[in-house]
């Protein structure tokens, strides 16, 4: 009996998470996000805008180029023999068509390992001056796409 009763609790408890629709919504930065300053912090509240729609239920639930804002959670600066420096948000706030705002937790990393080498100059330093020093994070306004998924 007991063991029925649980079984019956654990599905009342995860059915609402087993039936969580996701979301995906893309982001690109809207401002320059660089640890070469040593200015972003813990806390500090970083501009991204939506690349297109998204839709709840064949419903517009956030407009193309909304701002969204995502708070940073960890910084980790860059150190010596290939210790990449990286940003890490975890919350985020956007308003939906309505004007309401929703505020969704989605970890986002964003790190050296995750940028384009452009130039030879771009290659020799990530593969090959990292030896003595790790890289730095510079990702450019509308550079970078990344995903983010709402639990809805």
């Amino acid at each position: 009996m007991k063991k029925l009763l649980l079984i019956i609790f654990c599905i009342l408890v995860l059915a609402p998470v087993a039936n969580a629709e996701k979301l995906p919504i893309k982001i690109t930065p809207a401002q320059v996000i660089t640890t070469n300053t040593d200015e972003i912090e813990v806390g500090d509240w970083i501009k991204f805008k939506t690349v297109n729609d998204v839709f709840y239920k064949n419903k517009l639930l956030i407009k193309k180029d909304t701002p969204i804002v995502g708070v940073v959670d960890h910084v980790h600066e860059n150190g010596l023999v290939a210790d990449n420096a990286e940003i890490i948000f975890q919350t985020f706030y956007v308003r939906n068509v309505e004007k309401n705002l929703i505020k969704f937790n989605y970890p986002l990393y964003i790190g050296r390992r995750n940028s384009v080498c452009k130039t030879f100059g771009d290659k020799v330093e990530k593969y090959f001056l990292v030896i003595f020093k790790g890289n730095e994070v510079d990702v450019q306004p509308e550079s970078t796409i990344y995903n983010l998924f709402l639990y809805k």
